[in-house]
């Protein structure tokens, strides 16, 4: 097998579990229905030193991830949306973006030499 196409399916399996755990934290809030109680277990979360830690490093992932977006998606339009829905909804918003973009993330990919 080539170095590249390793490196594709490598890619294609990380975005595969990726997606696949957005759909599952997607489907564990419909199920458990947490907003009740999200002002209260926020505020608990925010006066502990891991919760604040856990909370910049997810906040810093999303701005990490919609840079990278920001550069390589071509449309305007879709780039204020993962502005605005990005740091808002989180991950699930990445995994559909990573998703509907595969096809031309991979052809920019093989125009490049990332070694």
């Amino acid at each position: 097998m080539k170095p590249n196409r390793a490196k594709s399916r490598l890619a294609l399996v990380f975005l595969i579990l990726g997606t696949g755990l957005s759909l599952t934290l997607i489907s564990w809030m419909l199920i458990y229905n947490p907003w009740p109680l999200f002002s209260e277990q926020g505020q608990w979360l925010t006066s502990q030193v891991w919760g604040q830690i856990s909370l910049l490093d997810l906040y810093s992932g999303f701005f990490i991830a919609l840079a990278l977006a920001w550069l390589f998606e071509p449309n305007p339009w879709v780039r204020l949306l993962l502005l605005i829905t990005l740091p808002t909804l989180g991950n699930p918003v990445l995994a559909i973006w990573c998703v509907s973009r595969w096809q031309h993330l991979k052809r920019m990919a093989a125009q490049r030499d990332f070694d």
